[in-house]
């Protein structure tokens, strides 16, 4: 992935008019938005220029960066990180590397413990620093975007072999044609098969190809201790454990064994409108019982949708505005049907004879309704902490028998603390993604920072925090669920980094 969360599709608005839209949702906005002030540099202290000398001889000059604009852009600030708060607090990093072979990342690693300095693997972008904590600098950032080869590929045996760095964008691009896919998608386009093995990601198609878990057949990691290959075997420890959504805690992710499936000959996208959330997940309740493979669905806040579309945008998202307009249509629930012609015509006949709705609203295959970009979003979010708006997110996965109840307690709380806390009434934009066992949540709070408060507002997110976690708790709902990686082993850093040269 690029250095930052940027987009290139253009269906994102620009910060004035997303302003303007916004104050549909937050009438106490002010019409014009206050001027942009300067992204905090005050935590930028680059590598010292022996290290930084010693760093160039053993990469090259060209593929070692110092200079503060660069490191501001890998820094906890300027990434999306679900407690903004907090990231003010960290430092950036003293320095970025860029190595390409496997060979220079166990230089870098013996480099690194020799020196007393800590390593934060960089794959896609997306969730560098979470569950990370770089209180005291110095750290050195190591973006794998040059480690990006598909190894090998075996169309008899179905699976691919790539290094970290690969998009999954190319990689899918590159197995059609073989007429076949990994299923796995995420929504960030140039998303990295590391950084989601790291992070243990949830794809949207995981309802018909399954999660990472199943797909990942075997890991190639770098460790400080030295190379590991991590693999399943019956009735043996699940040892990739140690890397799967681990966060890189251990070492590095150079090399992964992915599972392919067959392309599907037919997309098919169904957008089913609906007043209230309970509403649409009565709906998919209904689907659900009986059965019907999708390869994803989505229930989302028509209001957000509205929020981030940009009026040049492709006619799906024209097509989600006209019903957008309607009052009846709050929320959409939003279907993708892969597989052959025969199991797409039948799956869609098969859901209109069910919901009672003749015909559907449909689009051809749109990799925007399988899963927002939510890169666009978060530049835009980012900028609103720079206006003094509560710009925030909450996650949680909820099985689904109490996926209902759980919702409407959830909102009423999250409404509740957004007006308590900031004094004006806010907004809370629910979108929930169906997996096999949970509905996985994730909310979007808009809201104002309280007069006088600091300009991160932290003890306000700690209180939503709070509340939030609190809910959880009366629900027994976990965060999303990681059992390859609760299995992991507790004192897995004493023989894998024993120094800690790995950030967390």
């Amino acid at each position: 992935m690029s250095t930052s969360p940027t987009s290139t599709s253009g269906a994102v608005r620009d910060f004035n008019e997303f302003w303007a839209a916004l104050r549909q949702l937050l009438p106490q906005l002010p019409v014009v938005p206050a001027p942009k002030s300067p992204p905090a540099t005050s935590h930028i202290i680059p590598l010292e220029e022996a290290l930084q000398l010693s760093l160039q001889q053993l990469l090259e000059p060209a593929r070692v960066t110092c200079d503060a604009e660069t490191l501001q852009r890998y820094s906890p600030q300027f990434c999306h990180t679900r407690q903004v708060s907090q990231a003010a607090a960290m430092p950036a990093p003293a320095a970025v590397a860029f190595p390409n072979s496997e060979q220079e990342i166990a230089q870098l690693l013996t480099w690194a413990e020799e020196r007393e300095l800590r390593l934060l693997p960089w794959g896609g972008g997306s969730h560098p620093y979470y569950h990370k904590h770089p209180e005291a600098a110095p750290y050195i950032v190591v973006d794998l975007r040059y480690l990006n080869r598909i190894l090998e590929v075996s169309p008899q045996q179905r699976w691919v072999r790539a290094q970290a760095g690969v998009a999954w964008a190319p990689l899918e691009e590159s197995l059609a044609t073989h007429k076949l896919t990994t299923g796995q998608c995420y929504p960030w386009m140039t998303a990295s098969t590391g950084g989601s093995i790291a992070a243990n990601n949830i794809g949207a198609k995981a309802l018909r190809y399954g999660d990472l878990s199943r797909n990942v057949l075997a890991i190639k990691a770098l460790c400080p201790a030295g190379p590991i290959r991590l693999s399943s075997r019956p009735g043996a420890p699940d040892e990739r454990s140690l890397m799967l959504g681990t966060y890189g805690s251990w070492g590095i992710i150079t090399e992964a064994t992915l599972r392919l499936h067959p392309a599907p000959q037919e997309q098919l996208n169904l957008i089913i409108a609906r007043s209230s959330i309970a509403e649409a997940l009565a709906a998919l309740e209904i689907l659900r019982s009986v059965g019907i493979r999708f390869a994803a669905a989505r229930i989302t806040n028509a209001r957000e949708l509205s929020l981030f579309s940009n009026a040049s945008s492709s006619s799906i998202r024209q097509l989600l505005r006209n019903l957008i307009g309607s009052t009846t249509a709050e929320f959409q629930l939003l279907l993708t049907l892969e597989g052959t012609r025969e199991e797409v015509s039948g799956a869609r006949r098969q859901i209109e004879e069910l919901l009672r709705e003749k015909p559907l609203q449909m689009s051809g295959g749109d990799a925007q309704l399988c899963e927002p970009d939510y890169a666009q979003e978060w530049v835009l979010l980012r900028q609103l902490w720079m206006q003094r708006v509560l710009a925030t997110d909450l996650t949680a996965a909820v099985p689904w028998h109490n996926a209902a109840p759980f919702l409407r307690d959830w909102e009423e709380a999250l409404h509740s603390i957004l007006l308590t806390t900031g004094g004006l009434p806010g907004q809370t934009l629910t979108t929930l993604w169906a997996t096999e066992d949970h509905a996985v949540l994730r909310t979007l709070l808009l809201g104002f920072q309280p007069a006088g408060a600091m300009a991160d507002s932290e003890e306000q997110i700690q209180d939503i925090q709070a509340v939030a976690l609190a809910i959880k708790q009366r629900w027994h709902v976990e965060e999303p669920p990681t059992v390859l990686v609760s299995k992991a082993l507790d004192n897995a850093g004493d023989f894998l980094d024993p120094n800690s040269v790995m950030l967390r």
